[in-house]
């Protein structure tokens, strides 16, 4: 069933309006009705109604065109359903040319006519999220209005603006939640191509088969279910911008034929041997180490050349900790907007917590728990209680882990591990804090046999 919705019913058959509104009341919506097209406008000019269904011929002062004019001037987000008793298969014809959604003869048949309100009213809230989005993403994306009060946040931002007008790939790095995703969205927000789409693939959710077939598509009768042809999301973003994201998950053979639609703009669905022209610019994500994945051997060298032409670290949410309180304020008051609460300020112990805390999740965590507060606070503020964070220092700094031994050999492996986890495993931020260069740190790790725990994982389950 679709959602609750604004319905106008436009008949002057008492009896039918009856009888349809009340289905349409018992699925949940909201109806109104109107036996002439006069009443009819006048509804339309005070109310605005996610779907009208109108009579074709309405006696003495109108037919259900003039309604459907009307609409598609004044309202296009509302969808328009025609009923027609005369069985006039011309006057449908000219229903649907003007732009009508779907028509329904008398007597009708309702339960036909309430699946149709179903897709007409899903078809309606698509547009109006297109819509939305159209309108919304260009604010959102705008890099004045991204959050950055840290000088590490807007260094980020000024790489982003030198690189945005140009149509060199990107490629993101950071730890899981630290806004990868928005910056991918500012760069194709600001860039020549952003009339174009914005495509996201998310490259560690899907299986091998389905990965190939979602970027690529596939062609009728390809593999079991592929009942129809299906344009993939290379060619979705055409003119556009393809987000790929969690790229180090892909495997080798998807790999080699991302190389190829970068290199050659020339994809091949699945199925298929039709070679198809694309244009896309390529912004890469990734939480991986991807020297070390090339150095492993579980990613292409020459892909992430390719990907690798303007690398941008997004630094997690605890080496910019002044970005923590106002990005928790913003999270307060868009929670407080989309729930209709009365806004909560954070005490003084909650925002020291809360700069203290190390922020494994990063800014999904930090929203998590801003949200978490306001639902279990039962004051005028936010208390360190309400949080849920734990124990931990509030002095504005992580408390550091002890070593676990005195042993210089497994202390040289102890400061390794801990300085990889801390850069989330790049290995050049690394080796600034071991004071080495990268190469001895390269050399450090074959010797004491350590690498990331994905590609650990990786390698157990190729033996």
């Amino acid at each position: 069933m679709a959602p609750a919705s604004h319905i106008l019913i436009v008949d002057d058959d008492d009896h039918l309006r009856a009888i349809l509104s009340e289905a349409l009341i018992l699925e949940g919506h909201r109806v109104a009705e109107a036996a002439d097209v006069t009443s009819a406008l006048e509804s339309l000019k005070n109310h605005v109604f996610q779907l009208v269904i109108s009579d074709l011929r309405i006696p003495e002062n109108g037919e259900g065109l003039e309604i459907l004019a009307h609409v598609q001037e004044y309202s296009q987000h509302t969808e328009v359903i025609i009923m027609t008793g005369f069985g006039s298969v011309d006057s449908a014809v000219e229903a649907m040319r003007a732009g009508a959604f779907d028509f329904h003869e008398k007597p009708l048949n309702l339960e036909h006519m309430l699946l149709t309100v179903d897709r007409a009213l899903e078809k309606a809230a698509l547009h109006h999220a297109y819509d939305y989005l159209r309108h919304e993403q260009p604010y959102i994306y705008r890099l004045d209005n991204i959050l950055a009060e840290s000088d590490a946040m807007k260094e980020v931002l000024r790489q982003v603006a030198r690189v945005s007008p140009t149509d060199v790939t990107v490629l993101l790095t950071g730890e899981t939640g630290v806004g990868k995703s928005l910056v991918a969205g500012a760069i194709h927000a600001n860039s020549p191509r952003h009339k174009g789409a914005l495509v996201t693939v998310n490259c560690a959710a899907l299986t091998e088969t389905l990965l190939e077939s979602e970027l690529f598509g596939h062609e009728k009768g390809a593999f079991t279910g592929a009942h129809k042809a299906r344009a993939g999301r290379f060619q979705q973003a055409h003119g556009g911008t393809l987000f790929l994201d969690e790229v180090g998950d892909m495997s080798p053979a998807i790999q080699a034929k991302v190389l190829r639609a970068i290199e050659d703009k020339v994809i091949q669905r699945v199925g298929g041997s039709r070679s198809i022209q694309v244009d896309v610019r390529i912004v890469a994500a990734t939480n991986v180490d991807l020297e070390q994945a090339v150095r492993e051997g579980s990613f292409r060298r020459d892909l992430f050349y390719r990907l690798n032409v303007t690398p941008i670290f997004i630094p997690p949410l605890r080496e910019r900790r002044a970005d923590i309180i106002p990005l928790a304020d913003k999270f307060l008051r868009s929670i407080c907007a989309e729930s209709r609460q009365q806004m909560k300020p954070l005490s003084q112990a909650a925002m020291e917590k809360l700069t203290a805390h190390t922020w494994p999740g990063n800014i999904r965590e930090l929203r998590n728990a801003v949200e978490r507060a306001m639902l279990f606070s039962g004051g005028n503020e936010l208390s360190l209680a309400d949080l849920g964070l734990g124990e931990g220092s509030l002095k504005g700094q992580a408390e550091e882990p002890s070593p676990p031994t005195l042993d210089l050999e497994e202390l040289e492996r102890w400061a390794i591990k801990t300085a990889l986890e801390r850069t989330d495993w790049v290995q050049s931020r690394a080796a600034e804090l071991l004071g080495i260069t990268p190469r001895a740190l390269s050399y450090k790790l074959d010797k004491i046999d350590l690498d990331h725990p994905l590609l650990q994982a990786r390698r157990r389950r190729k033996h």
